[in-house]
């Protein structure tokens, strides 16, 4: 056996021994668990609401350190209110001296320190899992003072006002959800660079609280200093049976009470609990709890941590980054704070106690319930599911970006296409929001079903309750109607529904400029800039479109003839025909106002349709901009507009600002004219106009937002890029 067979043997054997103990390894050790160098890492995974900021302190440094803050420091106008401030505060019993005196004392000037180191490098907020049942203990609640005066006022046995209504409605919902009636376990947390400053403060709030809860024999040793876990916390500890119930009006509180004894039951929960406070220490976080034991920061650091629940897992990925700031709610409290589903079954229930008091016989009861319940059925299945919701933020060298993760479902939106509508907006629009819906024949037959229902209900129930004239006049406009109506839904299905991509979208820009917007009003010695707003709608079919808008057209006008046959007086109100106009990039149908019309010739509304696309705008000159195919310049998060998305934003916002200033050059030179004799305003007008200037540079440091909304793994995420850019 030659020395190469050895070698590649001992090779083998040793990669096998490697693998081997790599493998022993791995099941023996725990993977190492993911960190953030936050709260986050000690927070309990059960966590129904945590949200925090991040670098405080340096995003202040950044402004601070920035030029247009510097210009606006050397404003005439900042100077003059320093300078104002100092020859105040000389003075004695001035409110300026007072708080110089103030600022100058050291206990105030340690407390402001504190203060701002608290702020300077993370703040968090915690709640635990017992906040889900508070906020649905406050849903129920307002679900009850909402609508339970309507099931009152239907049954007409009570002689109540709405608000005595509405108190025993409370009453009831809180006796019957006794379970929930407790103090949700809450932490906010101060991440310190000195500690020292808060362990003599928290010794101050120990003593002078102690002295003044010592006045009140109830309250006499209710708060003390105690250990939880490895750290010590001031803790004030308040039990129900401290409040003075014999004090209270409670005879007065049982004649609102719904049900005998629900106001005993209630007030003996409430005897039960606890309210405790804790403020104190823990390693370089400043924690205050609130809860009903001091349970709640005993479990920090306790168990799994938040960061390793799997929604949390792209904070882990972007952990590296200059974080600004995370964002969690749980799938079961953001399921009871925006619940539409439930909000629909509290309706229906409603309905449910709402029909028995009415004067109808049963099987028409029964109809209402039965419809009720499906349309209840039908909403919901257009409704979006509810999961979590992760938010995280951080700084880059441009600006800030966030990553939005919705773990839910939006059954509504589209993102399986580009929005090819992107190109479609001018290119480099103020304002630009385009996104692509689900929708179909189907959904609109629901719609149309509903109407028909609602239709017959009225038919029913409301045309008895009119007089004979009215009746008979609503009767004829709707014997006119009814042609008028199947017309409608038939170009409806035939032809906009087929028309329509799914794509839709709102766009405003502001190149359109004029010196007399309205011939009423002076002209301006500049031409100005107007907001210039669009509609624009994908198209898939174009010549449906246009024949669509043709019949609404044609619908519209004999809908105007039916109601003069039936109100004589709408007889003068006579439809303008729009004035077709073929360009290269599509047909317009533009509404030209007449010449006595006190409005710019260029303010024209008007219909665009072009290949892909169909626009409403104010203007001829914007719908045609819109009609042709231009790229999308926004870049920011939009820097790949093929890719598939379901929305698209992107607002240009010192675009935004640079129009506003011609105007608000404007209003400054009339407000100086208005304040000054014309000397004065003429002489001090260019340094106020330069410092008002000054303050939009300032605000034009926000140069760009924007924003995609993508499905990645069946969750919803939404990017979010702010960029900022110094003054030059």
């Amino acid at each position: 056996m030659t020395d190469q067979t050895w070698t590649r043997s001992a090779r083998r054997t040793w990669l096998a021994t490697i693998a081997a103990v790599l493998a022993f390894v791995s099941l023996v050790c725990p993977a190492a668990a993911a960190t953030t160098g936050t709260s986050l890492d000690w927070t309990p995974d059960d966590a129904a609401l945590y949200s925090s900021m991040l670098r405080c302190a340096e995003q202040m440094k950044i402004i601070a350190a920035s030029r247009a803050w510097k210009n606006i420091q050397a404003m005439p106008a900042v100077k003059m209110a320093w300078e104002a401030y100092e020859k105040q505060s000389a003075e004695p019993g001035n409110p300026a001296a007072q708080v110089k005196m103030a600022l100058s004392d050291p206990q105030v000037r340690d407390a402001l320190m504190l203060l701002a180191d608290m702020f300077s490098e993370e703040v968090f907020v915690y709640a635990d899992a017992d906040t889900v049942g508070a906020f649905d203990l406050l849903q129920q609640m307002n679900t009850a003072i909402s609508f339970g005066p309507l099931v009152v006022a239907a049954s007409g046995d009570s002689d109540l006002e709405e608000e005595q209504v509405q108190a025993m409605l409370a009453i009831g919902v809180l006796s019957e959800n006794l379970d929930k009636v407790k103090v949700p376990g809450m932490v906010m947390g101060f991440r310190l660079t000195d500690t020292n400053r808060a362990v003599l403060n928290l010794g101050k709030i120990e003593m002078v609280g102690g002295i003044v809860l010592a006045q009140v024999p109830t309250l006499a040793g209710s708060m003390k200093r105690t250990k939880v876990g490895e750290h010590e916390y001031v803790v004030l500890t308040l039990r129900g049976d401290m409040i003075p119930w014999d004090m209270l009006p409670l005879d007065e509180v049982r004649e609102l009470e719904p049900e005998e004894g629900c106001v005993d039951k209630l007030v003996e929960k409430i005897k039960k609990e606890t309210l405790v406070v804790a403020l104190g220490l823990r390693g370089d976080y400043l924690l205050m709890a609130i809860g009903s034991s001091t349970d709640v920061i005993a479990r920090l650091g306790q168990g799994t941590p938040l960061i390793e629940r799997p929604e949390l897992k792209p904070v882990v990925e972007l952990a590296e980054k200059r974080l600004a700031g995370v964002d969690y709610v749980s799938a079961p409290l953001n399921d009871v704070l925006n619940n539409s589903q439930r909000q629909i079954d509290d309706l229906v229930e409603v309905v449910g106690q709402i029909v028995p008091n009415l004067d109808i016989d049963e099987s028409a009861q029964a109809r209402i319930r039965k419809d009720a319940e499906a349309l209840a059925a039908d909403l919901k299945r257009l409704m979006p599911t509810r999961g979590a919701l992760v938010n995280v933020s951080f700084l880059t060298d441009a600006g800030m970006e966030t990553y939005m993760y919705n773990y839910g479902t939006r059954p509504d939106l589209d993102a399986t296409q580009p929005l090819g509508l992107l190109a479609h907006v001018g290119g480099t629009p103020l304002l630009a929001v385009i996104a692509r819906q689900k929708g179909s024949v189907e959904d609109y037959d629901v719609l149309v079903k509903w109407l028909k229902v609602g239709y017959g209900y009225f038919e029913k129930y409301g045309l008895p309750e009119m007089d004979d004239a009215e009746r008979e006049k609503f009767e004829d406009l709707a014997a006119a109607a009814g042609p008028i109506l199947e017309r409608l839904d038939q170009a409806n299905r035939e032809l906009l529904i087929p028309a329509l991509d799914g794509q839709f979208g709102f766009v405003v820009d502001g190149q359109l400029k004029s010196k007399q917007f309205l011939t009423t009003l002076p002209a301006t010695e500049e031409a100005m800039p107007m907001a210039e707003p669009a509609f624009v709608l994908g198209l898939r079919d174009t010549e449906r479109m246009r024949q669509a808008l043709v019949e609404y057209w044609e619908i519209l006008q004999d809908a105007l003839d039916a109601a003069a046959d039936v109100e004589p007086d709408l007889a003068e109100l006579v439809l303008p025909d729009p004035t077709p106009i073929e360009t290269s990039e599509g047909m317009l149908y533009a509404f030209v106002p007449p010449a006595e019309c006190p409005v710019d010739k260029q303010i024209a509304p008007n219909v665009g349709v072009g290949k892909e696309v169909c626009v409403f705008s104010m203007s001829q000159a914007h719908t045609r901009r819109l009609l042709k195919s231009t790229p999308f310049a926004a870049a920011g998060a939009l820097d790949e507009v093929e890719r598939p998305m379901a929305v698209a934003v992107a607002l240009d916002w010192a675009g935004l600002v640079k129009a506003a200033s011609p105007w608000i050059d404007l209003a400054t030179g009339e407000i100086v004219r208005d304040q000054m004799s014309s000397e004065a305003a003429e002489a001090q007008l260019p340094g106020i106009r330069e410092q008002v200037h000054t303050v939009l540079d300032a605000l034009a440091t926000l140069r760009r937002v924007t924003s995609e909304t993508v499905e990645k793994d069946g969750v919803i995420v939404t990017h979010v890029m702010v960029e900022i850019k110094d003054v030059e």
